[in-house]
């Protein structure tokens, strides 16, 4: 990657992951380790997007960073979310509602269909979730949202 390329995925990358970072809806109910590993992956995936468009104009790279953007930062406050449910019954099917919400976002971030294992992932996080396990919980939701690239 030549530099003005790698000058560009990086102004990118801060424009696009920055605020990100600034809303504290992602990380509420992550520990400090699990909230590392989220922006880890959230920050991968912006990259990956600007690394993909930084051959376009700005015009032409802005919509695609904002809609991969704005996926990363759904999925990463779902997870948050689906954290929060742990140790609470909820008054309705809240989990199953987050959960939804979370692989959608996913697949919007994608282009793909959702992995054959997601399903496997989804039921090994309610199992951890019902023994209030939080660390196996993260794990399997983090197995969940990884890309083929990520």
């Amino acid at each position: 990657m030549s530099n003005v390329a790698s000058d560009i995925v990086r102004t990118r990358l801060k424009r696009w992951f920055e605020p990100i970072l600034e809303d504290p809806g992602w990380r509420s109910h992550l520990v400090d380790d699990q909230a590392e590993q989220l922006l880890a992956w959230g920050m991968a995936q912006v990259e990956q997007t600007a690394v993909r468009s930084q051959n376009l104009p700005d015009e032409d790279a802005e919509p695609l960073l904002e809609k991969d953007s704005t996926a990363v930062r759904l999925v990463m406050a779902g997870i948050n979310d689906l954290m929060g449910t742990i140790g609470k019954e909820p008054e309705f099917d809240l989990v199953d509602d987050i959960m939804t919400r979370v692989l959608k976002n996913l697949r919007w971030l994608t282009n793909q269909p959702l992995r054959p294992d997601n399903l496997r992932r989804v039921s090994q996080f309610n199992q951890a979730r019902s023994t209030e396990d939080r660390t196996a919980a993260f794990q399997h939701l983090l197995a969940l949202i990884q890309t083929d690239t990520s």
